[in-house]
């Protein structure tokens, strides 16, 4: 039987893969910034109304200081600065290039989550992170 994360992840990189054809047409008119902005804006909405509508709003009264301030950093990192500089990237280049270079993010969610978290490197993660690291390259270049 097929793990439910597996399903949730492929379905996430394939959204993840249509995307940056939308965000190439997107900002082909308008600057990285407004693009983010825009972005921004309409997932908040979204989230913000499922949030409420669902009634999983509540669970903001149960977040830890280090919670939030765990995912204000990942929003900053990754939907503030990590957005802007794909879109100003896909701005310069064509999306077939930057798309699998920006799709590297497993080399160093590896590295760091081996230092910073303390995971474990095993012999497949390792061989895994080669052929992410190979197939970017043989896409990118």
């Amino acid at each position: 039987m097929v793990k439910q994360w597996f399903v949730f992840a492929i379905i996430a990189a394939i959204l993840w893969g249509i995307a940056p054809l939308f965000a190439r047409i997107g900002i082909s008119k308008t600057t990285p910034l407004a693009g983010v902005a825009i972005r921004s804006i309409v997932i908040t909405i979204i989230v913000l109304f499922v949030l409420i509508s669902s009634g999983q709003w509540k669970v903001f009264a149960t977040l830890n200081a280090r919670t939030v301030t765990a995912i204000i950093i990942e929003g900053l990192l990754g939907g503030l600065i990590g957005q802007y500089l794909y879109f100003k990237a896909i701005k310069l280049q064509e999306t077939s290039a930057v798309a699998p270079i920006v799709g590297s993010y497993p080399l160093f969610t590896f590295i760091f989550a081996i230092l910073i978290l303390g995971e474990k490197l095993t012999l497949t993660k390792g061989l895994g992170v080669i052929l992410v690291v190979s197939g970017i390259f043989l896409l990118g270049f």
